[in-house]
């Protein structure tokens, strides 16, 4: 008596699944993330991305949630100065590796929950350091602006420091000679350490206001 041997599966496998598109995106970058470019990668057809992705959109949500959740978001420091810096420059860091992530984040419908909490723990350590709520909001929403808009206002492939360099050096109307000196030397690319400088201005700023409430006291009403 012959041994029966299973029968064969029928049908063909799965031509790819979620997590080999989410790969491909994440290789070709934010930047030049398209379906078409994603298809081609994986070797499929559109129709076969659509079961997985419903949109362009619902993937570049996945790819900018799953960046987001890489990202290592500093603990409460014992100084309100030293988080806000640490904030900031830990968000420099995930957007110079990422390009287009900004840009990207702008369009989407939603933000990614970590952008918000982000704002969440940047708010409740300046509430926590004797600002009121609006100069909370204020200074951290200022703050997220500072070091996004540098990638908002750059090609898609990053900062160019290059171009920068020659702009500054031939405006129509020439900068005062130590401006122009200083503007040179302050560009980089990626633009992180300009970024973060511009952070501690804007802590100078928020400390000679929490200064000046302190002075103040309570108002007559409360």
């Amino acid at each position: 008596m012959t041994e029966s041997k299973p029968a064969r599966r029928t049908g063909r496998p799965p031509l790819t699944d979620r997590a080999t598109l989410l790969t491909a995106a994440r290789e070709i970058g934010l930047a030049s993330l398209t379906v078409g470019a994603v298809t081609s990668r994986v070797g499929v057809k559109y129709s076969t991305f659509y079961r997985h992705f419903a949109s362009l959109e619902a993937l570049l949500t996945a790819v900018v949630d799953e960046i987001y959740s890489e990202a290592e978001f500093p603990e409460q420091h014992d100084r309100w100065q030293d988080h806000v810096v640490a904030m900031a420059d830990a968000l420099s860091e995930m957007l110079a590796k990422h390009p287009g992530l900004a840009l990207t984040v702008l369009r989407l419908p939603a933000l990614p929950e970590r952008t918000l909490e982000a704002y969440r723990r940047l708010t409740e350590c300046l509430v926590a350091a004797g600002f009121d709520a609006d100069e909370a909001v204020l200074g951290a929403t200022t703050i997220l602006e500072v070091v996004m808009m540098p990638w908002l206002t750059t090609s898609e492939g990053g900062v160019n420091a290059q171009e920068r360099e020659s702009q500054i050096g031939s405006t129509a109307e020439p900068l005062d000679p130590a401006v122009r000196a200083a503007s040179l030397g302050v560009v980089d690319d990626p633009p992180r350490r300009w970024t973060l400088r511009k952070v501690e201005l804007l802590i100078a700023g928020l400390e000679a206001r929490l200064d000046r409430a302190t002075a103040a006291g309570p108002t007559s009403g409360s």
